[in-house]
């Protein structure tokens, strides 16, 4: 069997998946690590897994993307967590005055669209983190941003969410490749309105406070302005 025939990549391929899902379950269970530990996981996939850097080692990757966002990232995680709270604890709050008056009704309503709003944008959040070397307030701006600006991507986040939500209900052993598989199928849509909006704001010299990060293979050389 020669090294470089299709059949030995795949079955490389779907090795490296395995992989960084099971560094990605690892390094999420103290949750407040879920954010720099799925930002890992997108650059690994991204980068290493299907993209220029392939071939080069996938741990390696994995942990020198999470040292290097494990700050910011908690600080992030922390951020989403409180957030998810005070949602939930709205919604419900929201659930119990809808019936009772018209202000229950308007509650749950505010309550609705806020979450419309706000709950797509943390599913950005690690993204942006693994490209963009940036403040937080920059990297939640551009999360909120891209949520709102594409709401078509909001959609299939949703939907592939469920969909792995319910894989993982019938096949609970399913999590070791599922990580991964998330990140493949976002990646190309992900990257696409990325490139497009890097080159957009270099074009316009809009953006001059975060950074573009290097990343393996043909853009390694270090940071750009974006």
């Amino acid at each position: 069997m020669q090294y470089n025939s299709p059949f030995v990549k795949i079955l490389e391929t779907i090795a490296n998946m395995l992989i960084v899902s099971f560094f990605w379950i690892i390094f999420s269970l103290p949750i407040l690590t879920v954010v720099p530990s799925t930002a890992a996981l997108y650059h690994t996939t991204n980068k290493v897994i299907f993209g220029p850097g392939r071939g080069n080692g996938v741990f390696k990757c994995f942990w020198d993307t999470f040292k290097e966002n494990l700050k910011k990232g908690l600080l992030l995680s922390f951020i989403i967590v409180v957030a998810l709270a005070f949602i939930a604890e709205g919604l419900w709050t929201g659930y119990q005055l809808f019936r009772v008056n018209v202000f229950g009704m308007l509650y749950m309503i505010l309550g609705v669209l806020i979450t419309i709003a706000i709950v797509p944008a943390m599913t950005y959040v690690p993204v942006m983190l693994s490209r963009f070397d940036a403040p937080l307030s920059t990297i939640i701006r551009l999360s909120l941003y891209f949520s709102l600006k594409k709401p078509l991507m909001n959609v299939l986040s949703i939907v592939l969410i469920g969909f792995f939500a319910l894989l993982l209900e019938i096949f609970p052993l399913s999590i070791m490749i599922t990580p991964a598989l998330y990140a493949d199928f976002l990646r190309p849509f992900m990257e696409k309105s990325l490139k497009k909006f890097i080159e957009e704001n270099v074009d316009m010299g809009e953006v001059q406070d975060f950074g573009e990060k290097g990343s393996l293979g043909d853009d390694a050389a270090g940071k750009e302005e974006a």
